[in-house]
């Protein structure tokens, strides 16, 4: 039932009646609304605070988990730090011993995809990934352990071996050195005379008449020979580093050493020339191992980086004709 209201009116006397304007309404509208939104958010942080849902009491169990594991993976990661800094000091120390160079370095990606997707994994999924992480970690940790004992006890090196590895001619044998000239390998190449297969003992480098050959390591003249047949090495020098090693450098054209001399590692011995059986400037370099002919390409290392010598080793066994 509808009830009307009137308000007595003093200057006529009389009981008027009310009449409601636009602003009455549009004020109690307004209360309404305001009234009504601050029910409706009581109600929800109400209903937050005493009613949870599985989502989220499994959200929250995550956010525990997170919590938990990362506080054990970065004690770990820290752990481990140090082991991999060292490894890696102690791996670019041996590097620049035996290469003359350091190591190179590669780019690391940080994958953040995979950092992504183990963060936003469900409770048990997380846990899983955890425990693979820390099988990892411990299988890394086992292992270097395993290599430091290793590198400890079962590579011990005397004064012999030292000896031994300063007799190594591990630099290029031309100077300055240009890995693309390297124009024939060790092993099995054509013949430039007859076109026939034929065993080539070294590596052939091409390089302009006059260039500089140098001593790839220390030792003593013990063969040196000048020739003027359009054949065989044609001026050449063997050096004796002991230890059964010996280094040739064959088609001289100039010899700087004498026989019985003793030359240093990086000395200018020659230049290179034509001579002897060679359809081009340049050198033939052999390494003998213990009177047997090996590949120079595996003692070619101070000096050069590593993918340097990669590449060194592409070209040294492409299967082309030799230049003697």
């Amino acid at each position: 039932m509808r009830y009307t209201t009137y308000r007595y009116n003093v200057h006529t006397c009389q009981y008027e009646r009310v009449k409601i304007s636009a602003k009455d309404v549009i004020w109690y509208v307004l209360g309404l609304a305001v009234t009504g939104a601050c029910m409706l958010v009581g109600i929800l942080l109400l209903h937050d605070f005493i009613v949870n849902t599985d989502n989220e009491r499994s959200l929250r169990r995550e956010n525990r988990a997170l919590k938990e594991h990362h506080a054990i993976l970065s004690k770990e990661l820290d752990e481990l730090q140090p082991v991999l800094t060292s490894l890696q000091q102690k791996d670019r120390m041996l590097h620049a011993r035996f290469f003359g160079s350091p190591p190179e370095i590669p780019k690391q990606n940080v994958d953040r995809a995979s950092k992504e997707k183990l963060l936003l994994a469900d409770a048990n999924s997380f846990r899983d990934q955890v425990s693979r992480m820390k099988q990892t970690s411990d299988k890394l940790i086992e292992r270097s352990s395993a290599t430091n004992r290793h590198f400890g006890h079962s590579l011990e090196l005397d004064m012999t071996d030292i000896a031994a590895m300063d007799s190594w001619p591990t630099l290029q044998p031309v100077s300055p050195w240009q890995a693309d000239r390297l124009i024939s390998g060790f092993g099995m190449r054509i013949n430039p005379f007859h076109k026939g297969l034929y065993d080539h003992l070294g590596v052939d480098v091409a390089m302009p008449r006059g260039t500089p050959v140098i001593a790839t390591a220390s030792g003593v003249v013990r063969e040196l020979k000048r020739s003027l047949l359009q054949a065989g090495y044609g001026n050449y020098i063997e050096i004796d580093h002991g230890h059964g090693l010996v280094t040739r450098y064959a088609h001289l054209e100039d010899i700087h050493a004498r026989y019985g001399a003793k030359v240093k590692k990086g000395e200018i011995i020659g230049t290179i020339g034509t001579s002897g059986g060679s359809v081009a400037p340049h050198l033939h370099y052999e390494i003998l191992r213990n009177a047997k002919n090996v590949n120079p390409i595996h003692y070619m290392v101070e000096g050069i980086s590593s993918a340097e010598h990669h590449h060194l080793t592409l070209l040294s066994h492409k299967q082309n004709q030799s230049l003697d």
